[in-house]
């Protein structure tokens, strides 16, 4: 075993890195929504008190603000998932280090598989690992991707309101299914079937 001291420093400087990426990944995921409706309502409420005509360019420029911020939140969350990718490795990493010191810490603690007692049924067992940020993230970019993607529609190709919605509903609707497909078959391996390590912790974490 590495001299302890090291895996000491090691883990810290690890935690700190985790704890930093998620927190920042936590910030954009709150700012990101709350700048779109703002900048959506500041567009919708001019473009409703004096409806621009279809051809105008007033409406194209509305319609093209909409592209572009939908595009924009695409590259946003390219970002968020290379975020997801990161943490997930650090979080496999930092439960390594806590397997090699004999505790189990936040890692362990924070285990989406909830291999815990306080998750004492079946039920429990199967809808925890479910809940999780990367749902949430998926949630999250795509609906706010499918509302500029409504603004694009209705601005930019003159599609009716009803179809606008509806369009953009189910584009939201397929961005978040395949975005968290793909993270999930990134961040999914066959340990994850295996149950924790067997290490007889000191208890860091608080208690369940």
């Amino acid at each position: 075993m590495p001299n302890e001291t090291y895996v000491v420093t090691a883990y810290t400087e690890l935690c700190r890195t985790y704890q930093g990426l998620h927190e920042f990944r936590m910030k954009l995921l709150g700012l990101l929504p709350i700048a779109s409706i703002a900048a959506l309502l500041a567009l919708l409420s001019k473009a409703t008190s004096q409806l621009p005509a279809p051809e105008s360019l007033e409406a194209k420029i509305i319609g093209y603000i909409g592209v572009f911020s939908a595009l924009f939140t695409s590259a946003l969350f390219i970002y968020e998932a290379r975020g997801i990718l990161m943490c997930h490795d650090l979080y496999h990493t930092g439960k390594a280090l806590e397997a090699q010191m004999g505790v189990q810490a936040q890692f362990h603690e924070c285990d989406e598989r909830r291999h815990l007692p306080c998750y004492d049924t079946p039920f429990k067992r199967a809808l925890a690992p479910k809940i999780n940020n990367m749902i949430a993230s998926c949630a999250v970019y795509s609906l706010t991707f499918a509302a500029w993607f409504f603004v694009a529609l209705r601005f930019a190709f003159h599609k009716n309101p009803e179809n606008c919605a509806l369009l953009a509903a189910l584009t939201g609707i397929g961005l978040a299914a395949a975005s968290f497909t793909v993270l999930w078959l990134l961040t999914t391996s066959s340990n994850d079937a295996e149950t924790p390590c067997p290490v007889e912790p000191a208890e860091l974490g608080a208690e369940h």
